[in-house]
This record gives C-alpha cells, structure tokens and sequence, in this order.
C-alpha cells in the first residue's frame, strides 16, 4: 500500500532524518514542506519533493491528500524566541492551526513532535520561554 506521507520542517536537521528513513520504503511519497528558516538544502534527501512555504500556507501549497503529516515545522530555539516572539506565534501557533484544519478537511492522522522543555524544571520549564509555552501549549 502506498503511503503519502507530508513532512513539516523536512529540511531542518531533525525532519530530515525522519524524512531519509520514511523515503527507504519505495511504498512512501514523502514530501516536505520548509520555510528554510532553520532548514537548508543541504538536508534535502534523495526521492522526497521539497516544498518551499510556510505551514499557515498549507492548504494552499499541498496539492494532495496526504495520509500522515508529521509536523515539525516551527521555531525551535529557545533563547532567541525572546527576541523573535511575532516568528514563534507565526511558527507555532498559526502554523500548527493551519496543520490541524487541513487534517481535519483531509482526514490525514497528525503526528507532532512536542517539546522536552516544557518538562524542565519539573513542569515549570513550559512558561519560561515564549518557544517553550507555545510548545507546551500546541500539545
């Protein structure tokens, strides 16, 4: 059965791999669709289609229905969301909205990868940052 398989931040360092593992399976269409805010070409992997756009555009970027989508698409550093908030809100919450409509038009099943910071210091950790309380907050 062939799987089409969409990959949110497929050219960051942590969606590439998972992208180089799902392209293994001849079986797998896996595209990825990047802002290349933290993402570079450099990643890009063999047998999987790169989309350049942002997640908050993805109903008007994917052409297919996917049968999963794994979101990893969203700002990812801590210490520099103090300065980049507007990028975070855009990254993380609109973006992952934009994910979850689509699915549910879709009917794609949503994978997302959370974030370990929200378990620093015993829970707390998810309010110290505004990249750790959208992260904690999304989930």
């Amino acid at each position: 059965m062939h799987k089409k398989i969409l990959v949110t931040g497929g050219a960051g360092f942590v969606g590439s791999h998972l992208c180089e593992r799902l392209a293994e399976d001849p079986k797998n269409l896996v595209v990825s669709l990047d802002n290349y805010f933290r993402g570079s070409e450099l990643n890009h992997v063999p047998g999987v289609k790169y989309i350049l756009g942002s997640t908050s555009q993805i109903g008007e970027l994917i052409d297919f229905t996917p049968d999963y989508i794994y979101h990893l698409g969203e700002y990812s550093r801590v210490e520099q969301s103090f300065d980049d908030i507007e990028k975070v809100w855009q990254f993380n919450k609109d973006g992952i909205f934009s994910v979850l409509q689509y699915c549910r038009k879709t009917g794609a099943k949503f994978n997302y990868a959370g974030s370990s910071t929200k378990f620093g210091d015993g829970g707390l950790g998810r309010s110290q940052s505004p990249y750790a309380w959208t992260k904690a907050s999304n989930k």
